[in-house]
Formats: structure tokens, C-alpha cells, sequence
């Protein structure tokens, strides 16, 4: 179960996709499957991670593809290399700890 955040993406940019196909570039909702929430994910609101990184030794929280693992049956960070696409996901829930977070959705081939 997972908390339902909304994508916000810049208008100015129109039917131009900066996320190259990335989860957030059709789909207005995504889930949050390691957020406390009474959401499952399904096809119009996809898996996604909070994420911590720390490059530079700073925080530096972000949302990123997940996907189910059927042998441990648990969520994991989706396997590639994901940047940032210019689009955000948020929430006024107060579950959800973040105001706002990059989503990290563009990859490149």
C-alpha cells in the first residue's frame, strides 16, 4: 500500500516531452509504494521510491521507478540509470513528509 502523489510538469514546454517517455510524461498520479498510504499502484498511477542519494554528502530525496520483486515480495528501485525530466511529484497529505520532489524518470538509450 502507498500514498498517491500528483505530477506537476511546466506548461510552457506543451506536448514536449523533457522526460524522453518516463513514467511522468502520460500518467498525472504516480504511487509511492514506500510511504505509508491506502493506495496500490496500477496502470494509470505507476510504482515510484522515495530515494536518497546523498551525492556530496548533502540529502537530496527524489522519486524514482519501482517494481515489484515476486521472489522477496517487495519493492525495489527500478535497475538503469534514471535522471531528472523537469517534472515534479507532491501531495498535501501529510504522510507524505516532502512538499515536493524531482521525479526522476528520463533515461537515455
Amino acid at each position: 500500500m502507498g500514498l498517491n502523489v500528483s505530477v506537476y510538469r511546466n506548461s510552457e514546454f506543451g506536448e514536449y516531452d523533457c522526460t524522453n517517455g518516463g513514467i511522468s510524461s502520460t500518467n498525472n498520479c504516480l504511487n509511492v509504494v514506500n510511504c505509508d498510504g491506502p493506495f496500490d499502484p496500477k496502470d494509470d498511477r505507476p510504482a515510484v521510491m522515495i530515494v536518497d542519494d546523498r551525492p556530496c554528502g548533502s540529502p537530496y530525496p527524489k522519486l524514482v521507478p519501482a517494481v515489484f520483486d515476486e521472489i522477496t515480495e517487495t519493492w525495489e528501485r527500478a535497475k538503469g540509470w534514471f535522471m531528472f525530466g523537469g517534472n515534479y511529484g507532491g501531495t498535501s497529505d501529510s504522510r507524505f513528509e516532502f512538499n515536493i520532489l524531482p521525479i526522476h524518470d528520463r533515461t537515455e538509450a
